[in-house]
């Protein structure tokens, strides 16, 4: 059985052209845990940066988590190298994730080969804005300690449960930390279905305000089922019933301008009220006043 550290490998969970993360237990404390091993082809390794540099700011992943402790950022155990001296880090463990609700995030050209768990879903508006709150708060903790994540998006959206979870937003692989350009000029990372206009442009440059906009497409596609694209329709023709300021905070948070888009704490609490618009209901006068009730959505 393949073991990595003290610790012993039960199945994998993800392979990417970054990392490989498998699913373990730590025998020592009778816990589960995931464990991500640094897995960067040095022959071909991702753009814009060598293996190198990939290595090195895997390093600086574990160092940026573990400085960070807020609930909804997702937090680090250890770490350490193995038996082949590649890096991992040895992280907390957590039930499921956003697509596991949402599925996952498909353009009209690969819906036809999706099974059902993996077509695209929306949630119920109070659902989306109590998980997007989670995200946010995550995002204002980052922000506060000079950090831009750069790669918010559902699947980077981790949850304790299927219903009513605690939410964090992982993976600081390519999160930017300091005020200085960190790659080389014009140069882009992140996922294109939710980067900013400027993080396509420049990766390097950006502030804060990135993770904004990523947050309102998460919120969007949370919402709709589909990802929003370069033209987005009305919001709230996408979800009628919408409470006029979820649709405007949402929409400020996907300007291109990132001068106009709200900051993450405005986001935030721009959240705050109803998320859907009440009618009220007439009765008989009785000793009871008329309840309020939300509209269904």
């Amino acid at each position: 059985m393949e073991t990595i550290g003290p610790y012993r490998v039960r199945r994998p969970l993800i392979q990417s052209p970054f990392a490989r993360l498998v699913l373990a237990t730590d025998e020592q404390l009778e816990r589960d845990v995931v464990i991500k091993v640094f897995a960067v082809d040095a022959a071909q390794p991702e753009p814009p940066f060598d293996a190198r540099e990939w290595r090195r700011r895997f390093m600086m992943e574990g160092r940026i988590m573990a400085r960070l402790d807020h609930p909804n950022l997702l937090g680090i155990y250890e770490t350490a190298t193995d038996e082949s001296g590649q890096p991992y880090h040895v992280l907390p463990f957590m039930r499921t994730n956003l697509p596991r609700l949402i599925g996952l995030d498909l353009h009209d050209d690969e819906l036809a080969d999706a099974t059902a768990l993996e077509l695209p879903k929306s949630l119920p508006p109070d659902e989306v804005v109590r998980i997007l709150r989670q995200v946010l708060a995550g995002l204002v903790h980052l922000h506060a300690n000079g950090a831009v994540h750069r790669d918010v998006k559902a699947s980077n959206v981790l949850l304790s449960a299927r219903e009513n979870g605690l939410a964090r937003l992982c993976d600081f692989g390519m999160t930017k930390f300091g005020t200085g350009p960190d790659i080389p000029p014009g140069a882009w990372i992140g996922t294109l279905d939710y980067i900013s206009p400027e993080q396509r442009r420049d990766a390097g440059s950006v502030t804060d305000r990135t993770d904004v906009y990523s947050a309102g497409v998460l919120a969007w596609r949370m919402l709709t089922g589909r990802l929003p694209g370069p033209t987005p329709p009305p919001l709230a023709d996408m979800v009628p019933g919408l409470k006029p300021h979820l649709v405007g905070v949402i929409t400020a948070a996907m300007a291109e301008d990132p001068l106009m888009r709200p900051n993450a704490q405005q986001f935030l609490h721009g959240l705050a009220e109803p998320v859907t618009r009440s009618i009220t209901v007439k009765v008989p006068p009785t000793e009871v006043s008329p309840p309020v009730l939300p509209a269904v959505p």
